[in-house]
């Protein structure tokens, strides 16, 4: 995550510019003097140096403000609280190294892509490791100070640079993320997390009282104890994650500065218990970041399976949606030819009816025509609705030939309308089917229908009397039953032979273009396989096979229609 840009001065006003400035540069101050505990050779030696961990958070951002105020709160820390003799130009070289060191690492973590907001494990291992860089670089070039100077031997100089590096560090451990945390607007609502506080608050007790039991004593050897100190600071770190971690160990920080000073704690004490809380600092850290990134990640995984569950529900939504559409479709057009033909027996039964004298039995044949395809919709209704409640077709034992002559009782009425000769041929010996019979007439009433409509569109051109030819015989394989509906119609144009089972693809002026794509979804349900074998003007046929009954099909199955 790239870094966040300060925010541009000429943005803010140079009222507020300064007084932010100086707010900054008198929280420094005041915590330096809060934390000088002695002076050596004219340098406060601190045990803790939380202003530092301020102004560090502002210079990991890259906030030019923060890195003015570190130099002037250096300088004027160095020349007035401690008294010392230095001139200001000593005081304004040694704040001078103070702020180079610190602004070189923050721009180092900044230049590795540190971000601000310690999201990740990466994040916080750079920022320790650039505060305890800074520390190392000021703790060095401080030593050649006072060794150029001639203000202290080789063995003063580690006395009084160990405690000044081990405060700068703890300072930028403790208070750095802690700052940069709280800049985040998450931090307020955790606050008001009643659960986040309750864990926080009981670690930070725990944390304080193991503290206060540890040092109470007054012996120098407590710090051999410490190590207690874990277990609290842990707790929080797993729990409650970096922010929790850093508000406990922010109170077992000041717990400890205050049972040292309270049972009177040497400095040496003092920089050996803030090496260790150093130590426990750093831990509790990583731990945190790799309890909190672990939670990110759950939740991004938790956001993406929720986000995910909500888009197969959608697409399962546009699925239903698709399917009713089409089976809207599929009834109006598979329904439209049986009623169409029943609707013209009726009328004209009608009108046989009205004549003098009535021919009774021309009326009985063709409302018996009539009720025979009223019979023929319910039946295309009442497989549809078994296909919805089961998800399958309704499937029994049934001969090719039983099929192709139910097919033929519904086609020929439409066949003598248009004047077109059907004729058909089944080969003897073929096995029995096990199928939707009402799904494999539909196919073949499509096929043969297209066909008579095919030639009866072309009466217009010199053509010899519309033939329709259904044949059905064994297929290349033995266990496959192929049908053949053949026309002598105009043919099939190349362009629509490559697309003449898709959806809505028609060279009908009042065609839905879904027969031959509903007649190849019937026959790949049943396993096999429909194709246009030639589209030659006088020589149009489409084919298609259905794999036989296997032979416990054959013999029949329980719970199944034969």
């Amino acid at each position: 995550m790239a870094t966040r840009s300060p925010e541009p001065a000429a943005s803010r006003s140079p009222l507020a510019t300064t007084a932010q400035f100086l707010g900054l540069l008198a929280l420094y101050l005041a915590f330096e003097w809060i934390s000088v505990v002695q002076e050596y050779r004219g340098l406060p030696v601190t045990a803790w140096n939380p202003g530092l961990g301020i102004l560090f958070a502002g210079m990991a951002r890259g906030s030019g403000m923060a890195t003015l105020a570190l130099f002037c709160g250096a300088l004027i820390a160095e020349a007035t609280m401690v008294g010392s003799s230095e001139t200001w130009r000593e005081a304004a070289a040694l704040a001078g190294l103070v702020t180079i060191s610190y602004s070189l690492t923050a721009a180092l973590a900044r230049a590795l892509r540190l971000d601000p907001g310690l999201q990740r494990v990466r994040d916080v291992a750079l920022l320790l490791s650039a505060g305890f860089a800074g520390a190392l670089l000021v703790g060095s070039t401080l030593a050649l100070f006072l060794l150029a100077r001639g203000l202290a031997s080789p063995s003063d100089v580690s006395r009084a640079s160990v405690p000044l590096l081990v405060g700068d560090m703890i300072g930028i451990a403790v208070v750095t993320p802690l700052v940069l945390r709280s800049s985040r607007g998450k931090i307020r609502r955790q606050l008001a997390d009643t659960s986040f506080m309750a864990g926080v608050l009981a670690a930070a007790v725990v944390a304080v009282a193991a503290v206060w039991l540890v040092l109470r004593e007054g012996d120098p050897r407590a710090y051999q104890s410490f190590y207690f100190l874990f277990l609290p600071v842990v707790f929080a770190a797993l729990r409650n994650g970096l922010d929790g971690v850093c508000l406990t160990l922010a109170a077992t920080q000041i717990a400890l500065l205050a049972c040292l000073n309270a049972y009177a704690y040497d400095a040496t004490a003092f920089t050996n218990f803030q090496t260790l809380m150093t130590v426990l600092t750093a831990t509790g850290l990583l731990v945190g970041a790799v309890s909190s990134e672990r939670d990110a990640e759950s939740r991004a995984a938790s956001g993406a399976r929720a986000l995910l569950k909500e888009k197969e529900s959608e697409a399962a939504r546009a699925d239903r949606f698709h399917l009713v559409t089409g089976l809207a479709s599929a009834l109006s057009h598979e329904i439209n030819q049986p009623m169409t033909a029943a609707r013209a027996y009726a009328r004209t039964a009608q009108k046989l009816s009205e004549s003098e004298p009535p021919d009774v039995a021309r009326v009985r044949d063709y409302l018996d025509r009539s009720v025979q395809q009223i019979d023929h919709a319910a039946g295309i209704l009442r497989s549809m609705r078994q296909f919805l409640r089961r998800g399958d077709l309704g499937r029994s034992n049934a001969s090719a030939a039983d099929i192709l002559h139910d097919a033929l009782t519904l086609v020929r009425p439409l066949a003598s309308q248009r004047r077109v000769r059907v004729a058909s041929e089944v080969e003897r010996g073929l096995p029995p089917l096990h199928c939707d019979r009402i799904q494999l007439q539909q196919v073949l009433m499509n096929l043969a229908g297209n066909a008579i409509e095919a030639i009866d569109s072309a009466r217009g051109a010199a053509r010899p009397e519309g033939l329709v030819s259904i044949s059905v015989r064994r297929g290349q394989e033995a266990n496959q039953v192929e049908f053949a509906v053949r026309d002598n119609g105009p043919g099939v144009a190349p362009d629509f032979a490559s697309k003449a089972f898709e959806p809505l693809a028609t060279t009908k002026d009042d065609g839905l273009g879904l027969g031959l794509a509903i007649s190849a979804g019937i026959v790949e349900a049943h396993g096999g396989r429909i194709w246009l074998h030639s589209g030659e003007p006088g020589a149009t046929e489409f084919r298609f096979w259905i794999p036989a009954a296997s032979r416990v099909q054959a013999r029949g199955i329980a719970g199944e229609p034969e």
